[in-house]
Formats: C-alpha cells, structure tokens, sequence
C-alpha cells in the first residue's frame, strides 16, 4: 500500500494534467504468481491478482485484475497510460491480491513502491509476485541542509530538510521569506514514497528565471502519528477501536515555540508574519489551513491547502471558517483533483464557498484550482507546484 453554489462572477480554473504533446503508453503487466500458489499463499481458484497505482487510469483504492490465459500461473493485464507523469518522474505501482474473507487491505506486497518509468509507447513488465522493490537513489536539486532528528517538548523527533534559494550563500546580506511544508520527507526526495513533489527543481527554475522572489522552503518530516499530529480534532477510528487525532496544536506548538525561532535564528528569513507561509497536502493541507486562521500572526503570508482532508470529522475546518469573525490576511491556495473522491470535492467546495462568503475573493487572494483526472499523490501534486509557487511568490 502507498506510504492518500460557485459563483456567476468567477470562471472554474482548470488544469488538465495532459499537455497538448502527451501520447499514451501501453503497458503489459506480468505477474509471476508460481512461487505464491506453491506456497498456498494464493488460490487460483478464488483469489485475484492485478495492479494498483496512483497514476489514471488505475487507483489506489481499487484493483485492475488481472487474468492467466495460459493456466501457467503468469497472470497479465494491459493497461493504456495516457501520459508520462510530471517532470520525468516513474509511476508507481503496486501488485495486490484480493481474496475472500480478508481484509480490504491485506494483500498488499511488502516495502516500498515499485517504480516503472513509461519510456517506449509499447512496453511489458514481468515480475515476481513479492519480489523485492529497487533501491530509490535521491535526486537533490540546490543548496539543501538536514537537520536530522529534530527534538521537540511537545511531540517526538522528526528531520527537518532546508532548501535553499540560488545566491543564498553569494548575497550574504540578503533575506528571505520561509515556506513550511508538511509531509517534507516527500517534497524534495523520492526515496521514501517513490516519488516526490519535485518542489526545489520547480523552485529553481522559478527563481532562475526571474518568476518569483527566492524563498527558503522548510521541509518538516513527519511521524508515525501523522494523523494525530495533522488532525485538529480526535475522531473514532475506522476500525472501531478507539479515537484518532487531535493533536494538531501540539504540532503548531512545535512550529510556532521550537521549529520558526531555530531556522530564523540559523538561517537569514525576514521572520514577520507577512513573510511567513504553511502548506501541505491532504491532512497537511488541513493543518496548514487550521493553524493559519488560528495563527495569521505567525503565518501570515499564504497557506498551500492542497487536495486538502477537508471532509475530516463532519468538515470541521469548513465549520471553523464560518465562524470566523473576520477573514484573515493570508492568500489562500485550494485544490483538488476528481479523481480523489465525491466526499473530498463536495467539502472542499463547501470551504471554496465559505472561504469566498467570508470575505477572500475567487481568482485573487483565493485560488481554486480544480485539477481534470487528478488523483491524490505525489505525482499529482508535483505539476501544481510551480503555480503555487507563482501564486505565493510571483513578482507580477
């Protein structure tokens, strides 16, 4: 499994992730399942095998089966792409089996992603069913600094990644503003998920280019308790067996008390509120929105609300909105892509409309993007980075 009424005034903003040049590519995947029905691990005879991606057509929530047409247990299933993921990135994909009695989320191989970059129009991928996944050799671009392990009071230890921007270390009198960016083991680096945001290649083509200011972005990695940690309030788990979430000021008290004074005291940011912006993606993109409206002292700048968990907890983020006394000063980037769920596009909608009926106006200070085919990962999100980073950061 992956480590996922407008109005009259404002015209949809849309972005099909499929370039006017992009061509389709058929895959043959081949899936080796001999050593797994030796073994009794998989039964020929009720159990099926196919392919999950986060890549369109396929999901990761639903299966492509897959079939045997020689009884020889290779099992296979053609898939038509229609385009190569952004910025020359690899798909990833997974093999699964469902069987019956089991849970939805067994099944699963183990370890990371598997990795298939689309280079010929016509290819085939044969594999062992379980067969162990290739290392993922980083990709930096830029001047990059870790800080592994950073300890906090309040929650446990994460590293904390600090890009920085071309003529950093040339104009030494110069500073900076900071974007904090959740989930930030993926922002930069594909080694963790199998793919990335590819956030300081499009930075660095920005500011090359004269696009937008320069700007120190903070990485800051997340936990095993991500959920807890990215969720304002608790809810009852899914599978019944106690509560989740709700830990979301601990983890704006590790930002606002530890996190902001340990970079504005190493590196040189501009440290008021205006310079200072909170982003991520789908519980990322909760917490960023949550603790902006609560702390536009801090975060002041823009909040990246990315195909945001909006629907969390009976939409309480829309709720928080409402009652707002007053909009706050943040620029705000919202999104979603229609392939990440009707629950997910119809709270986001509500938080579009109550964000607009609050006071933020659609197309300027508010941006709402809503991405054709889009889908809920990494490779999703890295398309949509250099117009968030225009939006932010934009010198026109």
């Amino acid at each position: 499994m992956p480590t996922r009424s407008f109005f009259a005034t404002f015209a949809l903003l849309m972005l099909t992730s499929t370039p006017m040049t992009a061509q389709p590519y058929a895959v043959t995947f081949v899936i080796d399942m001999r050593q797994e029905i030796a073994a009794k691990r998989f039964d020929p005879a009720k159990d099926v095998v196919g392919v999950r991606s986060g890549w369109d057509p396929l999901s990761w929530d639903k299966t492509l089966p897959a079939l045997d047409p020689d009884g020889d247990g290779r099992y296979e299933v053609k898939v038509a792409f229609p385009e190569k993921p952004f910025g020359g990135q690899p798909l990833n994909y997974k093999f699964k089996v469902d069987a019956p009695g089991k849970a939805p989320n067994d099944g699963w191989e183990d370890g990371k992603n598997y990795r298939l970059h689309l280079n010929d129009a016509t290819q085939t991928l044969a594999r062992r069913f379980g067969e162990l996944s290739s290392p993922i050799q980083p990709v930096l671009t830029g001047i990059q600094k870790r800080h592994p392990g950073f300890k906090s009071r309040f929650l446990a230890p994460r590293d904390v990644i600090v890009y920085l921007p071309p003529g950093y270390d040339k104009e030494t009198s110069r500073r900076y503003p900071v974007l904090y960016m959740h989930d930030g083991q993926n922002i930069f680096d594909a080694t963790n998920m199998g793919m990335e945001w590819q956030m300081d290649e499009s930075a660095e083509k920005l500011i090359a280019a004269g696009s937008i200011e320069p700007v120190i972005i903070v990485g800051v990695g997340n936990t095993e308790a991500r959920i807890d940690e990215y969720s304002p309030t608790s809810v009852k788990r899914w599978d019944g067996d106690g509560m989740i979430g709700g830990k979301a000021d601990l983890y704006g008290r590790l930002l606002i008390e530890e996190l902001k004074p340990f970079i504005d005291k190493t590196y040189r940011t501009r440290p008021d509120a205006r310079s200072t912006s909170l982003g991520g993606a789908s519980l990322g993109g909760l917490v960023s929105l949550y603790l902006g409206l609560k702390h536009p002292d801090v975060f002041g700048g823009g909040l990246l609300v990315v195909s945001s968990a909006a629907a969390w907890d009976g939409q309480m983020i829309v709720k928080k909105v409402e009652a707002l006394p007053a909009r706050t000063p943040q620029r705000i980037w919202l999104d979603m892509g229609t392939r990440e769920g009707e629950e997910a596009l119809v709270a986001v909608h509500r938080l579009r409309d109550a964000l607009a009926a609050k006071g933020w106006k659609l197309g300027a200070d508010l941006r709402y993007l809503e991405v054709e085919r889009g889908g809920h990962d990494e490779l999703a999100w890295a398309p949509r980075v250099e117009p968030m980073l225009r939006f932010l950061y934009g010198k026109e």
